[in-house]
C-alpha cells in the first residue's frame, strides 16, 4: 500500500550529496512570483497586513525557546532484538557524519552492527553503494537524499531479500521495502518553511522583498519554497517573494556572483533566504566585496557551522535548528519499532525538536563544541529511558 510521508531535516546532506538529482532531472530558470495579490486594495491589503503581522508573531514566539525535550515520548514494547546488522548509505557531507556517528552510538546500545558505506559524487555512484549494500544481507539500510524513485532498481532488489530501508531527508510517496519516510520529510520542511517566512514578516515590519534562492533539481526543496511562500502571501500582502533557481554545481562557485547580481537587479530585496545552509557558501563575503554586507538580511533552513557562526558575529538574521544528532537516534529508534513490530504511526508523526536560531539567542541555544546544533542536550537519557535500556 502506498504510504506518503509525515514529516522531514536533512537538507544540507542532500544537496551536496550527489549529482545524481541534477543528472536525473535537468536544470530550471529562475523564476519570480509576488505575495501581493493584485486584486487587492490598499485598505485590502492593510486590514489583511495587520492580522498576518499578528500570527506570524505568534509563530515566531512559539519557536524561539530552546526545545525541552526529543518530543517523541511512545516507548518502545519491549527491548528489540540484539545482534541485527544495520548499513547506512552515507552522503559524503559533513552534517552527515555527524548524524551517522549518533545513529552508531546508538545502535551500540541495542547491540547491533553498524557499517556506513560512502559513495562518490558521480551520477550512479548512491545507487552503485545501495547496491553494495544490499549485497552484504544486512537486517535494514538506512538511505537519505536520493529520491527514491531514482532508486527503484535497488529497491526492488532490497524487497526481494526481504531487506526493510528506513528512509529519510527525502519525503513525498513510499511503497515497501521503505518503512518509514517521514524523519526530516514534508511536514518538518513545510513547518520551517512557516517559522522562516514568519520571522521574515515580523522583523520586516511587513515590508519584507525577499530574493529565496533554492534547487529545484531536490524536490524536498521545494516544500520550504511552497510554505515559505503560502505564509508570506497569508501573513503579509505587501511583502513579495522571487525565487532564484541554482543548480548543484553552483554551490559556493556561481551562486555567491548569482545572489550578488540578484540584489543589484533589484535594489529593494531585503532578505536573501537559502533552503538549506550550504547553498549559502561564500555569499557574505561575496555581499561584502559588492558593498551589500549589512545592506541584505540573510537566513534559511538547515544550517551549517558556517551560518551559526556568523549568527554569533551578526552577519546573517535567522536559521532553523537541526539537530543531526537527534535525527540519527530517531532512525535507530525507527528500525527498533520494526523490529520489534510496533506501530510506526506515532513516531512517524512526531518531527524533530527545532527552533528558531537568531542573533539575538544563538549564544543561548545548544551547540556541541564543534558548532553543531544539538536541539536537546538530553536526548541520549531520554531516548534510553523510552527502549528501557536504562
Amino acid at each position: 500500500m502506498r504510504t506518503t510521508s509525515r514529516t522531514r531535516v536533512g537538507a544540507v546532506a542532500v544537496a551536496a550529496a550527489t549529482a545524481l538529482f541534477a543528472a536525473a532531472c535537468g536544470s530550471s530558470d529562475s523564476s519570480s512570483t509576488s505575495s501581493t495579490s493584485p486584486s487587492a486594495t490598499p485598505s485590502q491589503q492593510q486590514a489583511t497586513g495587520s492580522t498576518g503581522l499578528s500570527q506570524a508573531k505568534a509563530t515566531v514566539d512559539a519557536s524561539l525557546a530552546n526545545p525541552s525535550g526529543i518530543l517523541l515520548d511512545t516507548a518502545l514494547s519491549k527491548k528489540p532484538p540484539t545482534g541485527k546488522y544495520v548499513i547506512t548509505v552515507e552522503t559524503p557531507v559533513p552534517v552527515t557524519k555527524v548524524r551517522d556517528d549518533a545513529f552508531a552510538e546508538a545502535a551500540k546500545v541495542f547491540g547491533w552492527r553498524y557499517e556506513r558505506i560512502v559513495p562518490g559524487s558521480g551520477p550512479e555512484d548512491y545507487g552503485n553503494a545501495l547496491t553494495q549494500a544490499i549485497s552484504k544481507h544486512p537486517d535494514a539500510i538506512h538511505v537519505s537524499g536520493t529520491p527514491l524513485s531514482l532508486l527503484k532498481t535497488q529497491l526492488d532488489q532490497a524487497k526481494a531479500q526481504n531487506i526493510p530501508v528506513v528512509s529519510e531527508s527525502v519525503g513525498g510517496a513510499f511503497d515497501p521495502p521503505v518503512i518509514s519516510n517521514s524523519l526530516d520529510g514534508d511536514d518538518q520542511v513545510a513547518a520551517w518553511g512557516k517559522m522562516v517566512a514568519s520571522y521574515v514578516v515580523v522583523n520586516s515590519g511587513g515590508k519584507a522583498n525577499v530574493a529565496l534562492f533554492t534547487i529545484k533539481a531536490f524536490p524536498i526543496l521545494g516544500v520550504f519554497v511552497d510554505s515559505f511562500k503560502s505564509t508570506l502571501s497569508s501573513t503579509c500582502p505587501a511583502c513579495s517573494v522571487k525565487e532564484v533557481n541554482q543548480q548543484l554545481a553552483d554551490l559556493g562557485t556561481k551562486t555567491p556572483s548569482s545572489v550578488v547580481s540578484t540584489i543589484q537587479q533589484d535594489p529593494k530585496i531585503n532578505w536573501a533566504i537559502f533552503t538549506f545552509g550550504d547553498l549559502s557558501l561564500g555569499v557574505d563575503a561575496a555581499l561584502k566585496g559588492a558593498g551589500l554586507n549589512g545592506k541584505v538580511n540573510v537566513g534559511g533552513e538547515t544550517p551549517s557551522q558556517a551560518n551559526l557562526a556568523a549568527l554569533k558575529d551578526g552577519t546573517e538574521s535567522v536559521w532553523t535548528g537541526f539537530s543531526a544528532p537527534i535525527l540519527g537516534w530517531r532512525l535507530a529508534d525507527m528500525l527498533a519499532r520494526h523490529f520489534n513490530g510496533d506501530d510506526l504511526a506515532a513516531a512517524n508523526k512526531v518531527l524533530l525538536p527545532t527552533q528558531l536560531i537568531t542573533k539575538d539567542n544563538v549564544s543561548s541555544v545548544p551547540l556541541d563544541s564543534t558548532g553543531y546544533y544539538v536541539g536537546f542536550p538530553g536526548y541520549q537519557d531520554a531516548f534510553k529511558k523510552l527502549w528501557q535500556a536504562q
